[in-house]
């Protein structure tokens, strides 16, 4: 049977950077629209079942409204708090129910606690968040098209999904988190709002991955001079007085300037201890993890992280076989009402 999940994150798009940024927010009712089109999409398909997170919103009811599906569409058994546990259980349950694929509309830190629990399933991630360096700029309906066509082997996991770096925390000896993009350490004692936008705080940061053209902790490694962008690596930067002034954009319409100390890359299995306690541990741009005076905190960048669908690479597949001139595949069986 193939199963595809569906993680729709209402929260996405609605921090404190609305505030002291000029990012936009990401309505729900857009949320729903979007994840309407991924439904149509799938209908390209020949897939049993979808499964959708629940939410407090209702984005999932709403997208279904009026739809005919040729796949039955449920939502998941699972209990609705509100916060980011919800994508994570939705994750843990896609997983024990053996999903093919999973949707997921959100940032970077949505996408980061699917991670923790959605093991070798490979995702579709569509940006709905603040800082989008992780999930993909993509179109819906597309989205949809892919995910139906990875998890009924239509496409080739070898040629359409890959999987990608992350950044591992160790507490002592124990694991305790992950980021699949940035780390920094943060001076202060709580998480409160979680966004961080204060240069000034920022200790040690550690990135998966440097590429051009991002929002976020990320910008300021793309923004060195000397960075192989081809080599994609990853790379740990100090900060403090007297040190290469950087411009970077770490939010939208939010430009401040860094002052790096050092940097350097890092190398795949590669440990960092950290310097800076106590602080706050910053994954992904929100803060997450307090590190107490005297804790041994390390960071360890490996190929470890969730895998990746590219939308456009399956769709090319797809057509390269002769999928979408099937007469079959043309009546894609919904009816709008």
């Amino acid at each position: 049977m193939s199963l595809v999940g569906i993680i729709a994150n209402p929260a996405s798009g609605k921090d404190i950077r609305r505030l002291i940024a000029e990012a936009s927010a990401v309505d729900n009712r857009d949320k729903a629209r979007v994840v309407r089109r991924v439904l149509r999409g799938m209908a390209v398909g020949e897939l049993d079942e979808v499964a959708l997170m629940p939410d407090s919103f209702g984005i999932g009811f709403q997208a279904l409204d009026g739809l005919e599906l040729p796949y039955r569409v449920r939502h998941l058994d699972m209990p609705v708090t509100g916060t980011q546990d919800d994508s994570l259980r939705a994750s843990k349950c896609l997983r024990q129910e053996g999903a093919a694929c999973v949707v997921v509309l959100g940032g970077d830190g949505t996408h980061r606690v699917v991670a923790k629990e959605c093991g070798a399933i490979p995702l579709v991630a569509l940006s709905t968040g603040t800082n989008n360096v992780w999930p993909q700029p993509t179109e819906g309906t597309l989205a949809g098209m892919a995910a139906a066509l990875i998890a009924q082997g239509t496409v080739p996991h070898k040629t359409a999904v890959h999987q990608t770096k992350r950044l591992e925390v160790f507490l002592g000896e124990d694991l305790v988190d992950i980021a699949l993009v940035d780390i920094a350490t943060y001076a202060g004692s709580f998480t409160g709002s979680k966004a961080v936008w204060e240069p000034e705080r920022i200790g040690e940061l550690l990135l998966s991955t440097v590429a051009p053209g991002t929002l976020g902790l990320s910008a300021i490694g793309a923004a060195l001079p000397d960075i192989c962008y081809e080599e994609r690596p990853g790379l740990y930067l100090r900060m403090g007085e007297g040190g290469k002034r950087v411009m970077a954009a770490i939010a939208p319409g939010l430009v401040k300037e860094f002052s790096v100390c050092e940097s350097r890359q890092l190398s795949p299995n590669e440990m960092v201890e950290l310097l800076h306690g106590p602080c706050v541990l910053a994954l992904d741009g929100e803060r997450e993890v307090l590190i107490s005076e005297g804790d041994r905190v390390r960071i360890v960048l490996t190929w470890n992280g969730p895998f990746r669908v590219c939308v456009e690479e399956a769709l090319q597949v797809a057509a390269g076989a002769g999928y979408f001139t099937k007469s079959a595949s043309c009546d894609i069986g919904f009816v709008q009402k």
